[in-house]
């Protein structure tokens, strides 16, 4: 607005057809226009100034109305000298109606020299002399009309039309120059109220993706990580304090990256794909994921949305309850078949003992049902094994030493260590907390625990056994692995550890199941139930074992603190 006014300026500096005394009057508007003034005071001043210049013989009354596009009407927008009666009635004025509609609608300056319609003459306090109605017009559209009244001694004339005519061009462009004003106001509103919106909705989504249950992961195509929740970076953590900016390959290697960022259709919309890797500290850790394409507007695929979670714990639970599921089956048929087998043996001793005290002088006879009694009692032996695996009896929980629990196993072994030249060494803290547990079951766990390391060790070996109290720390350490063990109870770890044979993998993970052996001799029962009277005194037992380095097995029991 100001360069156009300065541009008019200079023009009507350096005119010739206006009266000297105009031009100066122009001058003066044209710089009241350039002030740094809010809209209407500096119509105000203008209109005041005008109405001032007692040379041409102006009335007391001046008015700018403004046009309303929508409906072709004026509405008023600043007056100065109307009776208030007045400056109501004209508040709005409808194209072709009184002086200013008339001007409105023909579009030309005119003067008038009849009383308006829409006033009271009689009621003026200043004489009606007539007025001047001037289109305020802009590129061809008609932005308002200004209204001058003048005094009885007026001189009517083209010179001060053409004077009129040229204020009211001051007068678009200041009208101009207010209508941007307000069209740039309301942008900045409406930017405003959008920006405003636009982070109330990302506030939204970011609570919703920070709300989520499982790990969320924004990434471009080539693996950059643009976006993630706190779930997805907790499982991640060990590998990267900060997820977003960094690269999946950089912290998961490009085999797991790739795999995580191939979409592939899924029907159901579960995470039924499955990635398996290990941790900096040698944690395995399992995830399920799906992913889907992230797309730009225009349908391009610019990326990957990867919904995870951490399954680690889910597929142990998983296994363990197939497992119990598994090895409650087998304890129901071994039951059965124990019960039905025990009665049939019992009628074969007594049948065998009957030859056996009738056949004194046949040898052959009597050494043949010798043998079937010791079969027998042999059977027996074994479906006493079934029923304990089977029917294991109800523990007496109840706080014990473990101390003395050992003290009352090692008598029982001693013997066969020797024989063995087998060593071994304890290493239990006196101020080890007492464990929740049936005393003579632990015993007889212990025991079996011993006996198997002697059979792997055979001979010219050592067993250790270690107990201590598990700190947070390392609860929260085995925990990882073991997810069954639960946070808020205290425990006593007991490891026992033999340099022997040790065992494969593949053995390792079965070697809890009943009837499982690979001795030449036995039923396989010996660490299911082992397995089987822990599960039942609410204790947990791990296995490590490497071939040709021997084995540790791992107990957690619930302590008494």
């Amino acid at each position: 607005m100001e360069q156009k006014l300065q541009q008019q300026e200079r023009a009507y500096i350096s005119s010739r057809n206006h009266q000297p005394g105009y031009q100066n009057i122009l001058i003066d508007i044209l710089r009241t226009a350039l002030e740094p003034l809010p809209f209407k005071t500096k119509i105000n001043r203008i209109l005041d100034y005008l109405l001032s210049l007692r040379h041409l013989h102006l009335g007391t009354k001046a008015a700018l109305f403004i046009v309303d596009q929508d409906s072709d009407t004026l509405d008023i927008l600043i007056s100065t000298g109307f009776p208030a009666t007045e400056t109501l009635t004209c508040k709005t004025i409808r194209f072709g109606f009184c002086h200013c509609g008339q001007a409105a609608k023909t579009g030309k300056t005119s003067f008038f020299s009849t009383s308006p319609a829409l006033h009271n003459s009689a009621r003026d306090s200043v004489p009606y002399a007539g007025n001047y109605c001037v289109p305020i017009i802009k590129d061809s559209q008609l932005l308002g009309i200004l209204t001058i009244y003048v005094a009885t001694d007026h001189k009517h004339s083209t010179a001060i039309k053409e004077l009129f005519a040229a204020i009211a061009n001051i007068f678009a462009v200041i009208i101009e120059s207010q209508q941007m004003d307000q069209q740039l106001i309301q942008l900045v509103n409406d930017l405003r109220g959008s920006i405003i919106n636009f982070r109330e909705e990302k506030k939204f989504s970011e609570s919703i993706i920070q709300g989520l249950n499982h790990g969320l992961i924004v990434a471009d195509l080539d693996g950059k990580i643009r976006k993630s929740n706190s779930v997805a970076q907790s499982i991640f953590k060990p590998f990267a304090k900060l997820l977003d900016g960094t690269y999946l390959a950089d912290f998961l290697g490009d085999s797991a990256a790739t795999e995580l960022l191939t979409t592939t259709p899924s029907e159901s919309g579960q995470m039924e794909k499955e990635l398996v890797f290990v941790t900096p500290t040698r944690d395995k850790k399992i995830i399920g994921y799906s992913n889907v394409p992230r797309e730009d507007a225009r349908g391009n695929k610019v990326g990957v949305i990867i919904s995870l979670s951490d399954i680690s714990e889910l597929k142990y639970v998983r296994k363990e309850m197939e497992k119990m599921n598994r090895l409650s089956t087998v304890a129901e048929i071994a039951s059965a078949v124990a019960h039905e087998v025990r009665n049939p043996l019992a009628g074969i001793k007594i049948m065998a003992q009957s030859i056996e005290e009738e056949a004194k002088d046949n040898s052959e006879q009597l050494e043949c049902s010798q043998r079937i009694i010791r079969q027998v009692d042999r059977l027996n032996e074994l479906l006493s094994d079934f029923f304990s695996y089977a029917r294991p009896a109800e523990p007496n929980r109840r706080p014990t030493s473990l101390n003395s629990i050992v003290a009352e196993t090692m008598p029982l072994i001693n013997n066969r260590l020797s024989k063995n030249h087998i060593t071994f060494s304890q290493d239990i803290s006196a101020q080890l907390p007492r464990i929740i547990a049936d005393q003579h079951q632990v015993q007889q766990v212990f025991l079996n625990l011993f006996l198997n390391a002697i059979d792997a060790i055979k001979e010219q070996g050592h067993i250790e056994m270690y107990a201590s109290s598990l700190s947070p720390s390392m609860l929260k350490y085995y925990k990882k692995n073991h997810p069954a063990l639960l946070g808020n109870y205290n425990y006593v770890l007991v490891r026992f550890t033999d340099n022997g044979t040790g065992m494969p993998t593949h053995v390792a993970e079965q070697v809890f199941e009943p009837f499982f052996t690979t001795k030449t001799s036995g039923a396989g029962l010996g660490l299911a139930i082992v397995y089987r009277t822990l599960k039942e005194n609410d204790a947990e037992i791990v296995l490590e074992s490497k071939e040709g380095k021997g084995t540790t097995f791992t107990i957690f029991f619930r302590a008494d603190v």
